[in-house]
């Protein structure tokens, strides 16, 4: 074992120790293994990071000017690393919390996501056995490099926004190429291993993140997209936010959309019972006397079987990958997959085509009309390296940041079945304005639960960890107006720069007071502020104290945990093209040909989940790339 695998090792024990006859994770191997995830997510910037870190601290002076404290930690007492990684936690200075949180999530995410892990063993998971659905009628391959291609139309990424698109495009008669960077996966490995969903559907295998590491994002990365992998929850924007999409150009006629795309992908009331978290929400806001409402779906004939989150392996949800993208193969379209798209062919300031990389090489796309719809992330990036609307692609993301808050309640809530979303109450979605957040629950696997509640000593976290199956997580999804930026490094990496403003570390810190409040309305036996220090409530202490001790809490950088499912305008459509990348046919300005499709074109946060504004808005696009080809 080299001198980096033995003071990560002493590392990972530090968080998971041997105990009551189960391994420490270094037996387990979590060390080797975080070290392969490391080096699976292809950046080697991070890497190095990782590298130069445990280096540093198992010597007694770089862990001095780590830590502050002379002496290599793979001689501590375990008692002394113990210490030593608390005053990580909670120190003042954010790049040592970062150091924190990056090993102590790793660690846990695979000390109980492994799936043969005693430790998850404990837990009470028991694994769904959901049955399988005759694949997606979809005609996909990878290229060979070297090749060229030429259609009428190429749509980059195969998404929510890109599936649509090409279904529009391929029923009007047009010949269509779909790009799409990672490789394709069919139901037959949906539904599956938490770790083996993470790292094949998801982008960088599930541990995307801001560059400080304090937001986690959550990004589909598959064929098919985000709508293969999220909870199914079908929203139309708020009132207020359609009132700013009028003014960036995108009027009333976008009420026809959302017909169309709720009747074609199955949006009904029908298919939205309550399991164990969301009865659990439902009813703490009933004892509150706040309105809820029940959230409608895409879906048709679920078995309630619950790993929606890595894929459904029976068919039922009705991602692009069973409707938009099959009608448009059905229509003559052909999706390439890992194919990543690098730029896009300008020919008379006209897109002529996209240039790509494929395994082994790259290959050339020769078409008139490009439909950007890599999503929020990937989309800009692609406008970036083409050196096309550099004062405005990347720029104005929004993220809709999300706080959570666990209760541990004394019943069985089998947290990883049934339907993950079926509850929302918009009681607090506008009390800044436009501004505020929504309620809903989350479903949770043993992995997403050890990396996400705190770790204060192992004792503490096996204490909830035990008690997974009475688990529920209550979310707050902040609608944002403070922009964050895509850019990319000098490495060519895909940089995420996005922190919530005052603005939004206020509804943050209110939301994180309210869903404490729904949990002990509730009934929660104990209630988990995802903070490090821990922040937790009992029945022996007093409530509204505990309340008034949350709201004191800083919301700083990995202080408390964030998240994100939702990235919106980075190349968002509006009337000027200095403050917008496309104009309100979502044609990037001054470049014909070139059209925005995807999440990164609504004007602003949509304050609800954005999958259905999503569709809706790039239906809308679509049909007019048609009219205008």
């Amino acid at each position: 074992m080299s001198t980096r695998e033995q003071t990560l090792a002493a590392i990972v024990d530090t968080f998971v120790p041997a105990s009551d006859g189960l391994p420490s994770a270094s037996e387990m191997g979590v060390h080797t293994r975080l070290l392969e995830e490391v080096a699976a997510l292809g950046k080697p910037a991070l890497a190095s990071q990782l590298d130069l870190l445990l280096r540093m601290v198992d010597t007694p002076l770089g862990n001095l000017v780590v830590s502050g404290r002379p002496q290599a930690v793979s001689r501590m007492s375990p008692a002394a690393r113990e210490r030593w990684l608390k005053a990580l936690g909670a120190s003042p200075l954010g790049l040592r919390r970062m150091a924190f949180q990056d090993l102590k999530r790793l660690t846990l995410l695979l000390a109980y996501g492994i799936e043969d892990s005693p430790w998850r063993a404990t837990t009470g998971f028991v694994p769904p056995r959901p049955d399988r659905a005759n694949p997606s009628r979809v005609t996909v391959r990878t290229p060979r490099p070297g090749e060229t291609y030429a259609a009428d139309a190429v749509v980059i990424g195969s998404g929510v926004g890109g599936g649509l698109t090409a279904a529009v495009l391929a029923a009007a008669g047009k010949k269509v190429l779909v790009l799409e960077r990672a490789a394709m996966v069919t139901e037959e490995g949906f539904g599956g291993p938490e770790l083996a969903g993470l790292g094949a559907l998801f982008l960088d295998r599930g541990l995307a993140a801001t560059t400080d590491r304090w937001i986690s994002i959550r990004a589909g990365s598959a064929v098919g997209g985000g709508s293969v992998v999220n909870w199914s929850s079908s929203l139309r924007a708020p009132a207020a936010v359609r009132e700013e999409w009028r003014e960036a150009g995108i009027g009333d006629e976008l009420d026809t959309h959302y017909d169309a795309v709720e009747r074609e992908t199955g949006v009904t009331l029908d298919e939205s019972p309550r399991n164990g978290p969301n009865g659990r929400l439902a009813a703490g806001l009933d004892a509150l006397g706040i309105e809820w409402q029940t959230i409608p779906r895409n879906v048709r004939g679920c078995t309630d079987c619950g790993p929606c989150a890595v894929g459904c392996r029976t068919g039922a949800k009705q991602s692009v990958l069973r409707t938009y993208l099959a009608q448009a193969c059905a229509d003559g379209a052909e999706i390439l997959d890992q194919t990543e798209v690098l730029t896009v062919i300008l020919e008379g300031g006209c897109a002529a085509g996209v240039t790509a990389r494929v395994p082994g090489g790259a290959i050339t796309v020769r078409a008139p009309l490009v439909a950007l719809a890599g999503g929020s992330i990937l989309s800009p990036a692609v406008l970036q390296r083409s050196g096309i609307a550099p004062a405005t692609a990347g720029h104005n993301l929004r993220m809709h940041p999300v706080t959570a808050i666990g209760g541990i309640y004394g019943e069985s809530l089998a947290p990883w079945s049934g339907v993950p979303q079926s509850v929302m109450s918009d009681r607090f979605g506008e009390i800044d304005g436009a501004w505020g957040f929504r309620i809903e629950a989350a479903p949770t696997h043993p992995g997403l639960i050890g990396t996400g509640f705190p770790w204060w000593g192992p004792e503490v976290h096996n204490t909830y960890m035990r008690r997974c199956d009475g688990v529920a997580a209550f979310l707050a999804i902040v609608r944002d107006r403070t922009p964050g930026r895509i850019q990319l490094a000098r490495d060519g990496s895909v940089q995420i720069k996005y922190a919530p403003g005052a603005a939004e570390r206020e509804l943050l810190r209110r939301a994180q007071v309210e869903l404490a409040r729904i949990h002990h309305a509730a009934g929660a036996e104990r209630i988990v502020a995802l903070t490090t220090p821990p922040a937790d409530w009992e029945p022996s202490m007093p409530f509204e104290p505990y309340l008034d001790s949350l709201a004191a809490r800083p919301i700083e950088p990995n202080r408390v945990l964030l998240f994100t499912a939702h990235q919106m305008s980075s190349c968002r459509i509006g009337q000027s093209p200095r403050t917008s990348t496309a104009n309100p046919d979502g044609q990037v300005h001054g470049v014909p040909g070139l059209y925005v499709t995807d999440a990164s074109a609504m004007p602003t946060a949509s304050g609800v989940n954005p999958q259905l504004s999503l569709m809706a808005i790039a239906r809308r696009t679509a049909q007019r790339m048609v009219a205008a080809s």
